[in-house]
């Protein structure tokens, strides 16, 4: 796995291809060590996930999936290990890009899930995959896929377990374009270039407003928009201020 951070963009990249990117302990280990880099980085205000060769990532590794079926101990370390890992994902005060250049199943595809925006490659596929091995998803698929392509769809993919194009994927939701996969890198890139010229503070607060709302009645979640704004915008060091300052007298915002 690489860690690379350049024009306030940090990237990080699977480099297991023979193994499909498959996420053994070490890898878990260096993906979060990697988003510990990107988050201490003051400059940082994008991140970016993708893979080499074949895929993006195909899930927990077989050698770690012989270990938990030998010992439950090491299916409840992986399983809450998944799951905070995908939280943090979301919760990262910063816009996280999945860039699916291949296969993502399983693992894979849940944490497809917990980034913000996703960008495939047209050759991409993506799939849940357990039914088709008897086993059921453990890191958080179940709560949010069906917020994203609703409770029929979301039910069908998981049951069936089928593979889903890069043009489907986005049909349902799941990603915000394909592109063709010699293209991907440069549209991920432009991307991310966009969202790296705003203020890294403002993007977490608007995260944080779109998570403190989710699921609730609508007049709760406008109370917790409000309610974020509020404490956001009237801050003595606001980026709000700043911006709007900065657009007031004709000059670029310095926000850090």
């Amino acid at each position: 796995m690489t860690l690379d951070v350049a024009d306030r963009v940090a990237r990080i990249t699977f480099t297991r291809p023979d193994s499909l990117n498959s996420l053994t302990v070490q890898a878990l280990d260096d993906l979060e060590a990697a988003i510990d880099a990107a988050v201490a980085d003051p400059d940082v205000r994008v991140l970016v996930i993708g893979g080499t060769g074949r895929a993006f990532t195909a899930g927990l590794d077989l050698a770690l999936l012989d270990e938990a079926f030998a010992d439950p101990a090491v299916w409840e370390r992986t399983a809450r290990r998944l799951v905070a890992l995908t939280l943090r994902l979301e919760r990262l005060p910063m816009p996280v890009i999945a860039s699916v250049n291949g296969l993502a199943r399983a693992g894979g595809f849940e944490l497809l899930l917990a980034c913000d925006l996703v960008l495939m490659a047209d050759s991409a596929r993506v799939a849940d995959a357990h039914a088709g091995f008897g086993l059921i998803p453990v890191g958080g698929s179940t709560a949010r896929l069906p917020r994203v392509v609703g409770r029929q769809r979301a039910k069908e993919i998981f049951l069936t377990g089928r593979w889903i194009s890069a043009a489907e994927a986005v049909e349902f939701g799941l990603a915000l374009k394909a592109v063709p996969a010699g293209e991907l890198d440069a549209a991920v890139a432009e991307l991310a270039t966009g969202l790296s010229r705003n203020s890294r503070a403002g993007m977490a607060a608007m995260k944080r407003q779109f998570a403190a709302g989710d699921g609730l009645p609508l007049a709760e979640a406008v109370t917790a928009e409000v309610e974020e704004f509020l404490s956001y915008v009237t801050a003595p060091d606001s980026d709000g201020r700043e911006g709007f300052l900065a657009h007031r007298e004709n000059r670029p915002p310095g926000w850090a």
